[in-house]
């Protein structure tokens, strides 16, 4: 019997289980920053170019992740995306090589937004949301943040946005004769 699995996906055969147990080690590293998930499951099948975990289904290339969440966890949310719990951006090799986006155990997959997704990952975006202080090191907080408003979501320090304004002044200055710049 053939599981439908969710609507963008192709229904899963029943052969699938035992096509994806082959290909994983169950004794993989345990996650530093989380054991209490257990071991991670390496996959010793193919993968994209982006390191992620690849199953056939019904002659087409499908991310083994979303594949097989839906018929272990239940379907996942429209618009939502599948997070590996054992990533974890300050622990390992981030971007393509992370080893985690291959990990192929089913407790260690969560479906969540995008954007939580993204903020758990080492991008730039997740990268400057963790941030607490700007690279002068005024705090990112209070009175000395604000939020910039050609650029929705974009923190901004205001001491900084304060020194650059006054030296683009006294540029304009200097360059107009009025001023005279050390």
């Amino acid at each position: 019997m053939a599981l439908a699995v969710s609507p963008d996906l192709p229904v899963v055969p029943p052969s699938l289980g035992r096509r994806w147990l082959s290909r994983v080690n169950m004794s993989g590293p345990v996650p530093e920053h989380a054991p209490q998930l257990g071991a991670c499951w390496p996959w010793d099948g193919r993968t994209n170019k982006r390191g992620y975990a690849v199953i056939t289904v019904a002659g087409r290339p499908e991310l083994l992740h979303r594949v097989l969440y839906p018929t272990i966890h239940g379907p996942i949310p429209d618009g939502w995306q599948v997070d590996h719990l054992c990533h974890h951006h300050e622990l390992c090799q981030l971007g393509d090589a992370c080893p985690h986006r291959a990990c192929a155990n089913p407790a260690h997959w969560y479906a969540t937004t995008g954007r939580e997704n993204n903020l758990r990952s080492g991008s730039p975006t997740a990268v400057n949301a963790r941030k607490t202080h700007c690279w002068r090191g005024h705090p990112l907080n209070g009175g000395n943040l604000q939020m910039r408003a050609d650029r929705p979501g974009h923190r901004e320090c205001r001491t900084c946005r304060r020194i650059r304004r006054f030296v683009a002044e006294a540029e304009q200055m200097a360059a107009m004769g009025q001023m005279t710049l050390l």
